[in-house]
């Protein structure tokens, strides 16, 4: 199956009466975002969600901050501000946060990415701090459709005291930062498809609005080809993602029959899941040094053959 069929063909599962597997994914420190099917009371529906700074509810990634984002942005501009009536809510004259968006390639593959900068803390608002959100698109550039979504990126409290109207600094140099994933259709134990030498285009955030990551509308994110050969219950990711200098090597990446995976050398700890029958992929690299070095990864596949 090629990327620019992928949605359509998640939306003919649907239509045949195919049963999506649940939302999964992984984080670094589940204090600071935890992942699942999203069950908030009024940004919720049992798709992809993060709880953000110990929430006990995880808020819909398509339908609370992107869907928000995004109607702010249509209305009024990139960098502009997220008011309450953006996400469905009051009216109020309140300056919830400052919203960007973005898109990115690595080779074939295409990504959206959302960017929110809290200023205002309400209670009926989540508590989004710095989120940014990097979301596998389709051949046109638009993220894949709800039901086969998948979605990763990182997360920082909001900055103390008053934060500006007008900033492009997230907070990602807190030491609470956190990188996460997660997707709508996991690929599981019971529909984990064959790969043969199946090539990813891959793009992974990190530090977004600090010096090394790029301002919001231009991120300056890692970028590269993996490539994965699974059968009979294991396999392997081989290729890097870069960024100037910096390089995380996924040599060792082995994948598991439950639609993982993952490499625990003492020099890197990668953790990750694919999706969509392994059309598409997404995880985390933790540096080990320090959270700033931490890294959310995702792709789609661009070449190569998956037996479904």
């Amino acid at each position: 199956m090629k990327k620019s069929t992928l949605a359509l063909a998640v939306m003919a599962m649907v239509g045949s009466g195919t049963v999506l597997a649940a939302p999964l994914g992984g984080t670094s420190n589940s204090a600071g975002v935890a992942v699942g099917a999203s069950n908030h009371s009024m940004f919720g529906g049992g798709n992809s969600g993060v709880a953000l700074n110990g929430d006990a509810s995880r808020i819909d990634l398509a339908g609370g901050p992107i869907k928000g984002s995004n109607t702010a942005i249509a209305a009024r501009g990139n960098g502009t501000i997220l008011k309450p009536a953006d996400m469905g809510m009051f009216p109020l004259p309140i300056n919830i946060a400052q919203v960007w968006k973005a898109s990115a390639t690595s080779g074939s593959a295409k990504f959206a990415i959302n960017s929110v900068r809290q200023i205002t803390q309400i209670s009926l608002a989540p508590q989004f701090g710095g989120l940014v959100i990097g979301q596998v698109a389709n051949a046109s550039g638009a993220p894949l459709a709800v039901g086969s979504g998948v979605y990763f990126g990182e997360w920082a409290p909001r900055a103390a005291g008053t934060p500006p109207n007008n900033s492009t600094n997230l907070n990602m140099t807190s030491t609470s930062r956190t990188v996460w994933y997660v997707g709508d259709n996991a690929v599981t134990n019971t529909n984990m498809p064959t790969a043969i030498n199946a090539t990813y285009g891959v793009i992974g955030i990190n530090g977004v609005g600090t010096s090394a990551g790029g301002t919001p509308d231009n991120p300056n994110l890692y970028k590269g080809t993996l490539t994965a050969s699974y059968g009979a219950g294991s396999g392997n990711i081989t290729g890097a993602i870069s960024r100037g200098s910096s390089s995380i090597n996924f040599a060792g990446t082995t994948i598991s029959n439950q639609g993982t995976f993952a490499n625990t050398d003492s020099t890197k700890n990668i953790d990750g899941r694919f999706y969509n029958g392994a059309q598409a992929l997404a995880g985390i690299y933790k540096g080990g040094a320090s959270t700033a070095d931490d890294v959310a990864f995702g792709g789609s596949k661009i070449g190569g053959t998956i037996i479904p």
